[in-house]
């Protein structure tokens, strides 16, 4: 089974995950909007050696400390889907001339589409397209748990006002991730963890 850890004191509340194969000791990075030292602590005292730095979407809180990122863990491969790459590069787009720092990212290494696995190890990522909050978004399952970015959150979902959303995706993103097992445990890009039963049966975008 996968670990993880919660980092949490992102830009804007957003956290950043890092999953780690206990066997192989290979590891990912699940967004980039918190500071990189107490991560890069854990990966140093875990003996871990970091494959992926995958991006759920391109918006501003989720790639703020991207440049750090890719310094301390040269030979991770930044992952991003398919139609958020170029939202890296422009600043309306990734929403930091939203937050007063219009800022240019370089694009990943890689890009990935629904359906796509990423391994630790003997370990799957599988990733989940789930457009709506931006067009590329994702969400990565691993096993009984849901890395779900800012599509699915504990009472709450993405917002689409953001320059390239979209309310009938999202709900459609939304409706997919209720056809999982309820049971699986997810964890969002902001805020605490809950289940897809839980927002199934409590969830305000049922009344959106």
């Amino acid at each position: 089974m996968i670990h993880y850890k919660r980092f949490t004191d992102g830009i804007l509340g957003s956290n950043t995950y890092l999953l780690w194969d206990p066997d192989s000791r290979e590891a990912a990075v699940v967004d980039a909007g918190n500071r990189i030292a107490p991560l890069a602590d854990l990966v140093r005292e875990q003996k871990l050696t970091m494959k992926y730095i995958i991006l759920t979407h391109a918006h501003f809180d989720h790639i703020y400390y991207l440049p750090e990122y890719r310094d301390a863990f040269r030979a991770a491969k930044i992952v991003i889907h398919e139609n958020d790459n170029d939202l890296l590069e422009n600043p309306r787009l990734n929403a930091s001339t939203l937050f007063g720092s219009a800022r240019a990212f370089q694009k990943a290494d890689m890009t990935v589409k629904d359906g796509d696995v990423l391994k630790l190890g003997e370990e799957s990522l599988c990733i989940l397209s789930t457009p709506g909050h931006t067009p590329g978004s994702i969400c990565i399952l691993a096993g009984k748990r849901l890395f779900s970015g800012d599509t699915l959150f504990y009472s709450g979902f993405g917002r689409t006002d953001l320059g390239a959303g979209s309310v009938k995706e999202l709900s459609a993103s939304i409706e997919r991730l209720y056809a999982l097992e309820e049971e699986i445990e997810v964890f969002p890009g902001h805020g605490t963890k809950t289940t897809i039963g839980r927002e199934k049966s409590c969830n305000p975008f049922l009344d959106f």
